[in-house]
Parts: C-alpha cells; structure tokens; sequence
C-alpha cells in the first residue's frame, strides 16, 4: 500500500492507496504521531509521501515515515516529477500546486487543464496536455474573505457560506455573502475564460480543496471535481520515482 499526506494551512489529509485506488481517507485538524503510525500498521504501508504547504514539515512525521516505510517522498523543488516546472522560482512554488498539477495530469491526460485549488487561499494553475506546469495566480479564499471584512472593519459581522447568496444583498449578512461569493465566483469564471481562449476548446478546468463543491455549484460552466487531487498526484510521484 502506499500511503500519501497532505498537509495544508487548516488540516492535514492522509490517503492510502492500493495502487491508483484509494481505499481509506482520514482528515486531521492536527495529525499526530500516534494516529499515523497506526495507519501504517493497519495497511501495512510501504512507500509513503509527504507534502507540506507549512515553512517546516513535522520533524517526528518525517522520523516516523523514514523508519516505517520502504520508500519515503518529502515532496519538494527537487523530487523527480512526470511534469516540467517551468515556473520563475521553483524553490518558492507551494508543494500542493505541483502535486495538484500532477493529479491534474492524472485525471484529465491529454489535455490543457487548469487547476482550481479552493482552500484557505485559491491557486488557480495551469498544466498543459504535454505535462508542463505554466504557472498560475494565488487569491484569498472564502474563508479569508469574510475574515478580513469583520477583522478590518468596526461594524460588519463575520459571515460565512451558509445561508442565501442573492444578486443583490437586502440585508448586511446577504450583502456580506453575496459580495464575497460573487465575487471570488466572477473572478474565477472570468479567468476560466481568459485561459480557454488562449489554450483553447480543450481546456479542462479541475476544482479541488475544501471548499471545491461549494464553488463549483456556483459557476455556470462545467468543471469536473476532485476532491483528492493532490493526494492522486502524491500517489502518481510515488509510482514516478519507483521507476527512475
């Protein structure tokens, strides 16, 4: 089995897979020592990656890891990839954007994709159908949105998703919802559409990260969902590296 761990800014997310399918998924607020060791224990893992959006991955994670498994990925600029980085400044590109591009080359093979990373920010990247990584642009999520209109202002309440997102707010809390909704919504399908003109009919666009279903059921085109995409492409490095 092999085992894969992303960690995000908000949660970590751990995925064992038998091959390319994913047989277990536990999501942790914090994840400890004693809970991944056992999950090894239990699907006798043998190979293991680690991706880490945090400024130092969990030393006694990575102990643990080396010591338990077989093979053992920490996922960074220099891993082998089955994708071209053809960014600026790879030492500064987030580890979840390259495994998200890889698992984008995964589950749309062929083709231009661009990938919508909803999470505590929004990554909105581009993989080409010849597995290179383009680049792409980094926005505030949800989340953050309301955040920062109750946290930078005396009067208005903090808001989240749930409830009514009209067109036009009639009270503070649906004018709150819909200008953030609405506009995070716009600027994706805005950019959605900028990039299929320039790449063209065949463009996929991917929708994944905590908040992925929630945006997706927003915009008006067709996107597919992944909500595992980075754990896919964690997976796709593994059997990569197995074989170089």
């Amino acid at each position: 089995m092999n085992l894969t761990i992303d960690q995000g800014n908000s949660s970590a997310k751990v995925s064992v897979f038998d091959g390319n399918d994913i047989v277990a998924v536990a999501r942790f607020d914090l994840l400890s020592i004693s809970a991944l060791a056992r999950i090894i224990k239990v699907y006798d893992v043998g190979a293991a990656a680690y991706s880490s959006v945090v400024r130092k991955p969990d030393a006694r994670i990575m102990e643990l890891l080396r010591k338990r498994v077989k093979r053992f990925i920490c996922l960074d600029e220099n891993t082998p990839l089955p994708v071209t980085i053809e960014y600026d400044t790879p030492h500064t590109l987030g580890h979840d954007r390259i495994a998200a591009a890889v698992g984008a080359t995964t589950c749309a093979p062929g083709h231009d994709v661009l990938i919508v990373d909803a999470g505590t920010a929004v990554t909105l990247d581009i993989v080409t159908a010849d597995c290179r990584f383009l680049g792409g642009n980094i926005s505030p999520g949800l989340h953050m949105r309301f955040e920062a209109l109750n946290n930078y202002t005396s009067r208005l309440p903090l808001v989240d998703c749930s409830g009514e997102v009209p067109l036009i707010g009639h009270d503070t809390v649906t004018a709150i919802r819909a200008g953030v909704v609405g506009g995070l919504v716009s600027e994706i399908e805005s950019y959605i559409d900028k990039i299929a003109t320039r790449m063209g009919d065949g463009l996929a666009v991917i929708f994944t990260g905590g908040d992925c279903k929630f945006l997706a059921s927003q915009v008006s085109r067709k996107v597919m969902v992944v909500d595992n995409l980075l754990s896919i492409g964690l997976n796709r490095i593994l059997s990569y590296n197995e074989n170089i």
